[in-house]
């Protein structure tokens, strides 16, 4: 996976140009441990050291080189940190931070206690707790043994100027303080094919389903009914094989599932004929309960901000931020990585590469994505990042970008200033992978057809169509009286 990543970027003019031309140059360091803050190293003047598997690092140096104050106050005997946003205070020798943000005080314990090196007379702390208090993140190249640290306002700040419109598709204008009733239908064919040496059949199926329910900000009460069919698959089996799945596999012809999410605390229910199907000692009235949102958290992913994002007004450069947060792997190329590929989607699909139209209190833009258009954004992109053809892989590059294509069409309509309607449709491929799509909606409705297909190991079609409704009925998050709770995951 990773591989095909570094490949794609590839294509996109991200990893191959910068890992071929713009490695930074150490400074140096004792013990051969590095820090680079937003691309750049900072020349540590003494060794960082590790203490309790933690990299600590000379403070002082360190938060004046992201932009900093420091001070020391003799009374209090504690240092002082001060950024346009917050401020922070500690004790040297201390492992409890005071961080002021917002007229808001909260204290935060570090992971190793921070400690004054007399011989050096430096107060080392640890960079990782540090940084991440400061609202950066933080990755660790380990083979270049340099800590990552980037502050995300530096590559996201003009994004919700520079991509407002394609931002138009994620934003709601509905007042999501209110409720709203939701219906939907899908239908889905699947089909996932054995490769020679694997011991695992292929498998060939298709599922319809319905939705329907009340959603309030992040609140929601619904009740999806599916239904399975197998026969494809069935029809290949022996006369044996067939008689033994079959009866199981009917089990699945007509489900439902009960969901219950409290939006707040992330507490979601789920009840489901499926659940006794798959195990008999499951009661028809038994509900599991997980929190979705440690889940996802579990997977690097901070939902309920993203959630809460959808209904306290959506800025892409607070996703972009909330997603970089996130990452677990960096190296010392990670950043102007994400710079240049923030560069080439900006001339690619940002607000300068739509053509506009008005046409009384309406105003379309439109813009079709083409090999071309993918080459220009391209040329560009070097262009402006002072990437000379001599740091390029030209051969790997080429190879990408003829194994690779991308034709799509967007339209966004808007009236007085907020989303009116939308049509979406494209083409790509890549590698052995290929999907298109063919997407239509407006604030309220949404339509959508998707195919995804990699050669001799899976195809996936998907229709979906929903539609919501302002309602006087909020959600019901009660639980019957004879309810059943068990935790989910059982292991």
């Amino acid at each position: 996976m990773k591989k095909t990543m570094k490949k794609l970027f590839t294509a996109v003019l991200v990893v191959t140009l910068i890992l071929s031309g713009t490695l930074t140059a150490f400074g140096a360091d004792t013990n051969g441990i590095q820090v680079q803050y937003n691309g750049n190293d900072i020349a540590l003047k003494d060794a960082a050291k590790i203490v309790d598997g933690r990299v600590m690092v000379p403070f002082r140096q360190l938060l004046e080189s992201m932009g900093a104050e420091v001070t020391y106050d003799s009374k209090a005997k504690t240092i002082v940190v001060k950024t346009d946003e917050k401020e922070m205070s500690f004790a040297a020798g201390g492992a409890d931070i005071t961080i002021i943000k917002d007229g808001v005080t909260s204290v935060k314990k570090m992971e190793v206690a921070s400690f004054v090196d007399k011989k050096l007379s430096r107060t080392y702390v640890p960079v990782r707790f540090i940084a991440e208090t400061m609202g950066y993140s933080v990755g660790w190249d380990k083979g270049n043994k340099t800590v990552v640290i980037i502050d995300p306002d530096t590559l996201f700040s003009n994004a919700d100027v520079d991509f407002s419109i394609i931002s138009k598709l994620m934003k709601s204008d509905l007042d999501l303080e209110k409720p709203y009733a939701t219906t939907g239908k899908f239908d889905m064919d699947i089909a996932t094919f054995a490769s020679p040496d694997s011991i695992m059949p292929g498998m060939e199926f298709s599922m319809t389903g319905q939705m329907s329910g009340i959603q309030q900000k992040s609140n929601a009460d619904l009740v999806m009914n599916m239904a399975f069919q197998f026969d494809k698959m069935l029809s290949k089996l022996t006369v044996e094989e067939k008689a033994m799945m079959e009866p199981m596999l009917g089990m699945f012809k007509d489900a439902s599932m009960k969901i219950k999410m409290d939006g707040e605390t992330g507490i979601t229910y789920m009840n489901s004929s499926l659940f006794s199907a798959l195990d008999p000692t499951v009661g028809a009235n038994t509900w599991y309960k997980m929190n979705i949102y440690d889940t996802y958290e579990d997977m690097g992913i901070d939902l309920k901000s993203i959630t809460n994002m959808s209904y306290s007004g959506f800025k892409l450069s607070e996703m972009l931020t909330a997603s970089l947060a996130s990452m677990e792997y960096a190296d010392i190329s990670t950043y102007r990585d994400i710079q240049s590929t923030y560069v080439f989607l900006k001339n690619l699909i940002g607000d300068e590469a739509f053509t506009k139209k008005t046409a009384g209190s309406y105003v379309t833009y439109n813009l079709n994505i083409n090999q071309t258009s993918v080459l220009a954004a391209l040329a560009k992109t070097a262009l402006s990042e002072g990437i000379s053809k001599d740091t390029l892989d030209m051969t790997e590059l080429g190879d990408m970008l003829n194994s690779s294509k991308l034709v799509a069409k967007i339209m966004v309509q808007e009236k007085a200033g907020s989303l009116y309607k939308y049509e979406l449709e494209g083409d790509c491929t890549f590698e052995e992978i290929a999907c298109n799509f063919d997407m239509t909606g407006d604030q309220k409705n949404a339509e959508g057809q998707f195919t995804i297909e990699q050669k001799d190991v899976m195809k996936m079609m998907i229709e979906v169509e929903s539609h919501v409704s302002e309602t006087s009925t909020a959600p019901d998050l009660s639980l019957p009286a004879d309810a059943v709770i068990k935790e989910y995951p059982i292991y």
